[in-house]
């Protein structure tokens, strides 16, 4: 098993791109030699203007304003994706991240969501799915807290039996992500789902590496061969009160139906903390574009009152 990178994952290559639906605008680009984004700064007051004389007024109310982290202090709409390259012994590990809107000003830390893509599809997946739409959507509004999500790339056509990918995974681009950008890097602020193929490596990743991830999402997958007899071993192996939260769906038209359906009796069998849905539609990307929101206010559950915590603060 090779072993995890020191510094040399510093030699990053960050290309910036923005990722809004709206009219483009200037946005930081990484370039090579970089050490990537910037390291957390302590928030700044905006300077308070000078008073200028007014008419007087009866009875002003003063204007709420929202506590720092959360949707309403941000004057920004948009997140940003980065392209990343990590150096891993003689490869090349590549995905993309999102951060969300005012990330390089707000100074605070983020949960981490990692979501992986289908079998034949690469990183950019979920971006055509509509993700990052959603997720700007959903943050603006105040009805997911700001998150950082990870869309590594997996090389599918390689035989599971001789694929690294989780490795990869686990040992170079989490530690990497906790080290380059402001995360909250503890189990509970991080999450692991996919889509197909990708929903087969977060159960198996999540369950067998149960102290890294609180949720697993597996949206419209079948599990790899063989996984589905492994999982109630796998199960027995996670201490009582430690096993992740599990999040299935699939729809009716899906020819993976019946093998996610014994998926979904085992975990129920062991009490799993699971939420189950059966939805109309195909296996396809309009069945899951259908359900982004779903999915995000799903996986950031929970999160919402640890923006404004102290510690989350450098």
């Amino acid at each position: 098993m090779a072993s995890f990178p020191q510094k040399g994952l510093s030699a990053l290559i960050l290309l910036a791109v923005l990722t809004s639906c709206s009219s483009p605008t200037a946005i930081p680009i990484y370039k090579p030699g970089t050490a990537g984004p910037p390291a957390p700064t302590e928030y700044q007051e905006p300077p308070t203007p000078t008073p200028q004389p007014t008419q007087e007024q009866s009875n002003p109310t003063p204007e709420e304003t929202a506590p720092e982290g959360v949707a309403g202090s941000c004057p920004e709409s948009t997140g940003t994706v980065q392209a990343y390259e990590i150096p891993w012994d003689d490869e090349t590990l590549i995905g993309r991240v999102y951060t969300p809107p005012c990330y390089l000003e707000s100074g605070l830390r983020y949960p981490t969501l990692y979501l992986l893509h289908g079998a034949t599809k690469s990183d950019q997946q979920w971006e055509d799915l509509g993700l990052v739409e959603v997720a700007d959507d959903l943050i603006t509004r105040g009805e997911i807290p700001p998150l950082i999500i990870i869309m590594p790339r997996e090389d599918t056509w390689v035989n599971l039996a001789e694929n690294y990918f989780g490795d990869h995974l686990l040992q170079a681009v989490i530690p990497w992500i906790d080290t380059e950008y402001r995360t909250l890097a503890e189990r509970q602020y991080r999450a692991l789902g996919g889509v197909s193929r990708g929903g087969n490596w977060a159960i198996r990743l999540g369950l067998l590496h149960w102290m890294t991830f609180r949720s697993l999402g597996a949206h419209s997958s079948p599990l790899f061969y063989l996984d589905l007899f492994r999982v109630p071993a796998w199960l027995e192996e996670i201490p009582p009160g430690n096993t992740p939260r599990i999040y299935q769906d699939i729809s009716e038209g899906d020819p993976n139906l019946a093998e996610a359906e014994s998926l979904r009796d085992i975990l129920e069998e062991a009490g799993v903390s699971l939420e189950w849905h059966l939805y109309p539609g195909l296996h396809n990307d309009a069945y899951w574009t259908s359900h982004l929101e779903e999915y995000l206010l799903w996986y950031s559950a929970g999160w919402s009152d640890l923006i404004n915590n102290s510690h989350n603060k450098d």
